[in-house]
């Protein structure tokens, strides 16, 4: 059996029996790509939870346009062949009407798998992704939201020239394709290079067969380096960050918050001290979302992480929808570019080329707990 034809039969098995379906008397559907296990099953989690809260207000308020809703969850397993092979089946589904489809997440494909969608005439909304080149293209019928895996580049860059200029940067980083962190570890030398530094930044792979974190440790203190940005699979990010306080007690750390959990900091202890992570901007704080928590927590319902991302673009579509009055994907890909959309959803649109991109915010760990510094 070929590959391609492994991939679709894996994803007719979950199509059939490895997805949730709410409710089943729904006329139309929407689909919510992400994954259900490994290092990401936790964003995954929350992307579902929220786009469920979504639909189960729509349909407890009469439905959209006078039709119910019903969503299908889909685990693609942060496995490429499996998002593009999802993404050919859902425009093949004739058993459903799929007008929205939610992600996916991580795959490394994201271009090629959102062209599918275009040409398949089913709307989509990324509510965030890890994927490096989303949002590189404009896609006809695509809203992308927050923030990509490659900001954080732009976004440490300008916190780094802020408050470091000068000082000597080690980005370390899992090379494996899969994880992406070379594409960023690309755009954060593009960043350098624009600005005429790049001699003050230098790249180290995390790959545990190369040594271990502590002679990866002793290495980044013989060439200088002063500022570390960690990004790896969860254990290893810690394993480094241990040794490298250990090594140079007075080397700035920064990583992704999504790498340090209350367990991995609990286990950092006194290490954690003055560790700076980069996360998403948390919509609780957003002036635009407050009516939609203040609704969800009436509900008894207090959103945790992605899930307020993954509401936001359910409501989102919604509004659209009652915009057209309609599904109809042309009509609703017209109004995606309209006013009154970049209007209203401006502070959590991504691209196209007239909105900028929301920003990450970097934390700083001191005293026990986490603050804002940008």
């Amino acid at each position: 059996m070929t590959r391609k034809c492994f991939c679709l039969a894996a994803v007719l098995g979950i199509l059939a029996g490895g997805a949730a379906f709410f409710p089943a008397r729904a006329e139309v559907t929407l689909a919510v790509i992400a994954p259900k296990s490994g290092e990401y099953a936790r964003a995954g989690e929350e992307l579902f939870n929220g786009a469920k809260m979504a639909v189960q207000e729509i349909n407890d308020n009469g439905g959209l346009n006078g039709e119910k809703l019903d969503m299908l969850t889909i685990d693609d397993r942060c496995d490429d062949r499996l998002a593009v092979s999802t993404a050919e089946m859902l425009t093949l589904l004739k058993s459903k009407k799929i007008g929205l489809v939610i992600g996916p997440y991580c795959s490394n494909r994201f271009e090629e798998i959102a062209a599918i969608y275009e040409k398949g005439k089913i709307f989509q909304i990324v509510p965030t992704t890890v994927a490096y080149d989303a949002g590189s293209t404009d896609k006809k019928g695509q809203i992308l939201l927050l923030g990509t895996k490659a900001q954080m580049s732009g976004d440490f860059f300008q916190f780094y020239n802020r408050n470091f200029a000068g000082l000597k940067v080690g980005f370390v980083y899992n090379d494996k394709p899969e994880e992406g962190y070379a594409e960023v570890a690309k755009a954060l030398y593009d960043e350098f290079l624009r600005f005429g530094k790049s001699k003050l930044l230098k790249f180290y792979t995390l790959n545990r067969e190369q040594g271990g974190a502590y002679d990866l440790a002793r290495t980044l203190e013989s060439d200088g380096i002063q500022i570390a940005f960690v990004l790896g699979e969860r254990e290893e990010t810690v394993n480094f960050l241990e040794a490298a306080k250990d090594v140079q007690p007075n080397l700035i750390l920064f990583t992704n918050k999504a790498m340090v959990p209350p367990e991995a900091m609990e286990r950092l202890g006194k290490t954690a001290e003055g560790l700076y992570v980069m996360a998403l901007p948390g919509l609780k704080d957003s002036l635009m979302f407050t009516e939609n928590l203040v609704n969800l927590r009436l509900l008894g319902i207090e959103p945790r992480g992605l899930e307020a991302y993954s509401y936001v673009a359910v409501k989102l579509w919604g509004d659209l929808v009652r915009e057209v009055n309609g599904f109809s994907y042309e009509a609703l890909a017209k109004a995606a570019n309209s006013d009154s959309l970049k209007q209203k959803w401006s502070e959590f649109l991504l691209h196209s080329g007239s909105i900028g991109a929301s920003k990450y915010i970097i934390e700083e760990y001191a005293g026990g707990g986490f603050k804002q510094v940008y």
